[in-house]
């Protein structure tokens, strides 16, 4: 469903918007539109789920959307000089109302400043700041989040968005991600504790929001994890390979690549996730995972860890929607796994 949002396929990403005659569109699939005399969208319906009214009139635009038997959420933009200034959203017990600051010839927008608020729980702010380039092109979008003086919190940005180097595919930017990452990894392992052995080492992604989680995220389980797991003989495949259990474990078991040392890293995978989102595919960011994880076994050889005797390094989803199991049963000689078969780990 359209929305009327600064620069919103650089920060949500998704393909270019394009219109289609009704013998071209999918129904269950695509939007359908309906317009006024003025060409200006008045109606969305989406499948047999969601619709929204758009009314327009002089200097603001209402839009009341539906989904299922009841509104779903109320939206009020307002303009001046033709330039989107300011944004409420009512959406049930939670709302935001957003400020679009704008330069002094309106011809760049410097910020989108939120204020977030639900029923019952204290108001908070944030904002947007875009960069530009020395041709007035779109360079970066920082999200910042605000102190009760409508200050940027220090040590508190996001980087959102970069603009794709020239030159740079998704080819050349998933290769980056894989190099910096590979070269990130020996520090990270040396933090490590090398009190106990360790049986496993994932490389951790989320399904669900890939970007979320990108650069992946390192946890590690211990001989002592899992001699508590055997011992207790509940679910023993699932929770001995199931990062989300490990990390809910009580001890310190995971590590970020969130350092001011990671900056180049986490640039690269920014565009990578960008350039993933425009093709709504995450194939590439598996593509790297699946060839960093034996590198990983071998760096953490290398470096000097306490593992077992049947250590394995392998690539898993942190919330649990994807089996590891079967991406470790695919990398493993049969006689590996076999051994952790026999013991009934696997």
């Amino acid at each position: 469903m359209s929305f009327d949002a600064p620069f919103a396929r650089e920060l949500y990403g998704g393909p270019a918007p394009r219109w289609l005659a009704d013998d071209q569109a999918r129904p269950a699939e695509h939007v359908h539109h309906g317009l006024d005399a003025q060409g200006r969208i008045v109606l969305e319906l989406e499948g047999q789920r969601r619709e929204q009214v758009l009314l327009h009139e002089a200097g603001h635009c209402t839009t009341i959307g539906w989904y299922g038997h009841g509104i779903d959420n109320v939206r009020l933009n307002r303009y001046a000089g033709g330039r989107l200034v300011a944004d409420h959203l009512h959406a049930g017990q939670r709302g935001m109302d957003t400020e679009h600051v704008w330069d002094a010839e309106g011809r760049q927008l410097l910020r989108s400043v939120s204020r977030n608020w639900r029923d019952g729980e204290p108001t908070w702010s944030n904002q947007y700041a875009y960069g530009y380039d020395a041709d007035g092109r779109l360079s970066r979008i920082d999200l910042q989040y605000l102190d009760v003086h409508g200050q940027p919190k220090p040590g508190h940005d996001r980087l959102m968005y970069l603009r794709l180097p020239k030159g740079d595919t998704l080819k050349t930017v998933e290769a980056r991600v894989q190099a910096l990452l590979l070269q990130a990894l020996p520090a990270a392992l040396g933090r490590i504790p090398r009190d106990v052995p360790l049986y496993a080492l994932f490389l951790c992604f989320t399904h669900e929001d890939v970007p979320a989680a990108w650069p992946p995220f390192l946890v590690w389980g211990t001989e002592s994890y899992r001699q508590r797991i055997v011992a207790a003989g509940e679910d023993v495949p699932h929770d001995l390979w199931a990062p989300d259990e490990i990390r809910g474990d009580g001890a310190d078991h995971e590590l970020w690549f969130d350092g001011p040392e990671h900056q180049a890293l986490r640039e690269a995978c920014l565009l990578h996730s960008q350039l993933m989102g425009m093709r709504h595919s995450d194939a590439s960011a598996m593509r790297v995972l699946k060839a960093v994880v034996p590198e990983l076994e071998v760096l953490a050889r290398q470096t000097g860890l306490l593992l077992t005797a049947d250590f394995v390094t392998l690539m898993a989803d942190n919330t649990g929607d994807i089996d590891p199991l079967k991406a470790l049963k695919a990398r493993l000689t049969p006689e590996r796994w076999a051994q952790l078969a026999s013991r009934g780990w696997v």
